[in-house]
């Protein structure tokens, strides 16, 4: 219910148009009401259920997370010790010359046998035909030598024949000298036994003639197979002027321009792998689960978000420690026992590496959890 009073000014009342003017009379706030007494003992209890269902709730999530961390440490063993490894050839030259075209850049990607870089081929063009002559020469030497064995086996021939003529007719001289008739003198006789030991002695010569000119051919034939083998080598050589890329991959640490001047063995370039893996170094006390074709998630650093599936290739004969340039001797001075770290070597399955083949690149660091299975 509205109450109103009259409007007043100095004490005296206020009119307008002769009629008073009356304001609303403000309102009063209601008493307020006592609350009925609250028990003591409900009071105290109600913290206490609340606190114990926080203790309960907690209780609950610890264990979960407990079951959790024993599932997880009996079936899998994971390390972000590991890194992204691959094949690295260092291209070199196999033979000493001048850079006459270079044919790649830096990240490029090249097949396997493409043309990287040409030397200058021109020193060993004239290598090439020096050795042209040279078995031309060792062919006419071989030539010649077959010629003299011809000659010397006609020799032969001659003086086989004259030396069976030669002693037909000592033979009748004997015959005729020792019958006591005087048919032929007794110089007659020496005479026709000179002239058979000189046919015989003739045929020696000749023979020895023969296996000289023999010998002079195989000297001549193993000069013809070295000028051919020094052709073959030069022509070796010549096909060396081209560096050809050995297997797939992309260029990195390119040295070479047009112009220099190259050694055998100088590292030019080096040709990246396009099929990468991943090197894992677990703790020993991680690897007695760990066998070959076992399921790996694979994380790299450099695509977060992103999980790639492999599986476990090989465990390393020895841990990374030994292979160092120092290994440890621990039969040596004073023993610290150290968890040694063993290389494990994990391959992508390579169904989900889409758009990543080239992007994944040695060097890169990673994480990666085994499935042991257990």
């Amino acid at each position: 219910m509205n109450v109103t009073r009259t409007a007043t000014l100095n004490g005296e009342p206020l009119t307008q148009g002769g009629s008073t003017i009356r304001v609303p009379e403000p309102a009063t706030a209601p008493t307020p009401q006592p609350l009925p007494p609250v028990d003591a003992t409900e009071a105290r209890a109600v913290p206490h259920v609340r606190l114990r269902r926080v203790l309960c709730l907690m209780g609950v999530l610890l264990l979960a997370l407990c079951v959790s961390w024993w599932h997880h440490s009996r079936n899998w063993v994971s390390t972000d010790n590991a890194s992204v490894s691959s094949h690295i050839h260092q291209i070199s030259p196999r033979i000493s010359g001048t850079i006459q075209d270079v044919l790649v850049d830096e990240n490029q990607a090249v097949e396997a046998g493409q043309l990287l870089a040409r030397l200058d081929p021109r020193d060993l063009a004239s290598r090439e035909q020096q050795s042209l002559a040279q078995l031309a020469q060792a062919r006419a030497g071989v030539n010649q030598a077959e010629a003299l064995i011809a000659q010397a086996a006609a020799m032969v021939d001659r003086e086989t024949a004259n030396t069976r003529k030669a002693q037909l007719d000592f033979e009748r001289a004997e015959s005729l000298y020792e019958d006591g008739t005087g048919a032929i003198s007794r110089q007659e006789f020496d005479q026709a036994r000179a002239t058979r030991d000189a046919c015989k002695a003739g045929i020696e010569g000749a023979r020895a003639a023969l296996q000289s000119a023999i010998a002079n051919a195989s000297s001549a034939r193993a000069l013809e197979q070295v000028a051919t083998a020094s052709l073959e080598e030069a022509r070796l050589q010549s096909s060396y002027t081209g560096i050809q890329a050995p297997v797939a991959g992309r260029i990195g640490r390119k040295n070479l321009e047009i112009g220099n001047r190259v050694q055998p063995g100088q590292v030019l370039l080096a040709l990246v792998d396009t099929h990468p893996w991943i090197v894992a170094n677990f703790k020993e006390t991680q690897i007695s689960g760990l066998l070959p074709g076992q399921d790996v998630q694979i994380r790299i650093d450099a695509f977060p978000g992103r999980t790639f599936r492999g599986r476990v290739d090989t465990v390393s004969p020895a841990s990374g420690a030994m292979f160092a340039l120092l290994p440890p001797e621990n039969a040596t001075g004073n023993f610290t026992r150290i968890v040694q770290r063993v290389p494990v070597k994990i391959v992508f399955d390579g169904t989900d590496m889409a758009g990543c083949e080239t992007r994944i690149v040695p060097g890169m660091s990673a994480m990666v959890r085994v499935h042991t299975g257990k």
